[in-house]
């Protein structure tokens, strides 16, 4: 997710979802949150169109999380997106392809609950436990639904101990996240060259193969 609202917090406490209200989260057809009719107008819109047919008619559909951005982090989720859309018979995209970004977490949520229920892979970039990523992985460990099967996890790795701790022992949520580690098993692929990206992301099966 590019350019998260920096007031949402990731605190295990508030089950992810500050300033929403968690008794709201439903598991109703593909809806994650109880929305008024202009909101699910605005949801509906943002996904129905030419990029919501393609993932449709795709055999193989990679929800890709990370971080956002043009450069840097979120270049490199935006090189995995181009790997894996390369694919025969594949689609991979992002939340931001659809236009959501954490400034409309109402749409946001349940945009993430309905894609994510309709990719076959969900594809995690991570470098850092730092971002609206933190959120989305939280999340997947919260719901403890089918998505966790399909869960693969890109993790970048450090030679320098200091760094690792930098990047990941202090980001929001980090004992949830590496519960969710622990829990995708051979499902996580470590690279630590932006270089080695192609080679990590050819390690994540697809469908047709």
């Amino acid at each position: 997710m590019s350019n998260p609202d920096e007031s949402i917090s990731s605190d295990p406490e508030d089950g992810y979802l500050e300033g929403v209200d968690a008794d709201s989260v439903l598991e109703a057809n593909g809806t994650s949150l109880s929305l008024t009719p202009a909101q699910h107008e605005r949801l509906k819109n943002r996904l129905h169109g030419e990029r919501f047919a393609a993932l449709r008619r795709a055999d193989d559909r990679y929800l890709v999380i990370g971080r956002g951005g043009d450069e840097g982090l979120g270049a490199r989720r935006q090189r995995v997106c181009d790997l894996l859309e390369e694919r025969r018979s594949a689609t991979a995209f992002r939340l931001e392809d659809f236009g959501f970004t954490g400034e409309e977490l109402e749409l946001w949520v349940p945009a993430f609950d309905i894609l994510a229920g309709m990719a076959t892979h969900v594809v995690g970039v991570l470098e850092d436990y730092d971002g609206g990523h933190v959120w989305e992985l939280g999340f997947l460990y919260r719901q403890q639904s089918h998505v966790r099967d399909v869960l693969w996890l890109l993790k970048r790795v450090y030679d320098s101990e200091s760094e690792r701790r930098e990047r990941y022992d202090n980001g929001m949520a980090a004992s949830h996240l590496a519960a969710l580690e622990e829990a995708a098993g051979d499902h996580v692929i470590r690279w630590s060259d932006p270089d080695d990206l192609p080679d990590a992301v050819s390690e994540i099966p697809a469908t047709l193969e």
